[in-house]
């Protein structure tokens, strides 16, 4: 048992004192002196421990986590270029989400889009992006050639309400009359109902100038019904069918049918993930009037704008 003592002698005196006591009767006898302040203590270290951990370190939903950083703007956009198929010139680009997260890097779309759209936010964080991506180009918008499409991928609970309306007059504000056409793209991860109000938004939205396509057309079942319910300006063939272009004849003739259908309706096309002469020669040969196609895989997209890249790009000729 540890002990603590204490000798003192007097000078003047013949007597000694000696004092001592053992570890465990002092702390009980400080218990006894100063239990308030002990328990003040204890109290205030613990509150101050779970602020810290609360701040720094506590543990957040995806949600939780998805809010933060669309206050953190760590959404950020990519650009990927549209390019016409007669001479190789830059048209235009569809907006891509990216989350540059604070620590983890960049986190790919498939990783945190589907939560986004399960819980809503995906709401925000378009029209956040949108907004970015209206700043940016506004100030370079000299370098652009006239009707430069962007396009955006909207989600069904984007279609709910007339602020879309808002944000695409917004957006368009930006630039001068002609100079940028804005195209909204939607998918079919989640199901577009064709209600009176869904109509009546698409209807003030073609008047406003604004341009609806398909995206990924052939993949899903909604398609066909999307073309019957709205009017739609463009068909987006998915990359799935054009990767396979002279390795399978089955896509090729999917390919060859959505171009056909594409034709016989007045629809434009844009043709996702062109990668190689063989498919870019295949669709040139098809002689359409207005034919897109990607000239990037989708992991090497340009990041959007910074403004040098984005002038470089335009100016850079492809075959």
């Amino acid at each position: 048992e540890r002990s603590i003592s204490l000798e003192l002698s007097s000078e003047r005196y013949p007597f000694t004192i000696y004092a001592g006591y053992s570890m465990p009767h002092y702390w009980q006898s400080l218990w006894e002196e100063r239990r308030l302040a002990l328990l003040s203590l204890a109290v205030t270290s613990s509150l101050l421990a779970w602020l810290e951990w609360w701040v720094l370190g506590r543990p957040g939903s995806p949600n939780d986590e998805l809010k933060r950083a669309l206050r953190a703007r760590e959404f950020v956009p990519y650009l990927q270029p549209l390019v016409a198929s007669d001479d190789g010139s830059m048209v235009g680009g569809e907006v891509l989400m990216r989350w540059q997260h604070a620590t983890e890097g960049l986190i790919r779309p498939d990783l945190f889009i589907p939560q986004a759209e399960e819980s809503g936010l995906i709401v925000p964080m378009t029209s956040q992006m949108m907004r970015s991506v209206a700043n940016q180009l506004g100030r370079v918008q000299a370098e652009l050639p006239d009707g430069f499409h962007i396009s955006f991928n909207i989600s069904a609970a984007h279609c709910h309400d007339f602020s879309l309306l808002s944000e695409c007059r917004t957006f368009l504000d930006h630039f001068a009359p002609g100079k940028v056409v804005m195209v909204l793209e939607l998918t079919e991860r989640e199901l577009l109902v064709a209600d009176h109000q869904t109509i009546s938004l698409f209807q003030q939205l073609d008047q406003m100038g604004v341009r609806l396509a398909i995206d990924d057309f052939g993949t899903g079942h909604s398609s066909l019904r999307y073309l019957q319910q709205f009017h739609v300006d463009y068909l987006k063939i998915d990359q799935s069918f054009i990767r396979r272009i002279g390795t399978e004849s089955l896509s090729r003739h999917i390919v060859d049918n959505v171009i056909d259908l594409a034709s016989r309706l007045g629809l434009a096309l844009v043709a996702e993930g062109v990668e190689t002469r063989e498919q870019a020669d295949y669709l040139r040969g098809l002689s359409l009037d207005e034919l897109w196609s990607l000239v990037v895989h989708i992991g090497d997209t340009t990041l959007f704008p910074p403004r040098a890249d984005l002038v470089s790009l335009l100016r850079t000729p492809r075959p």
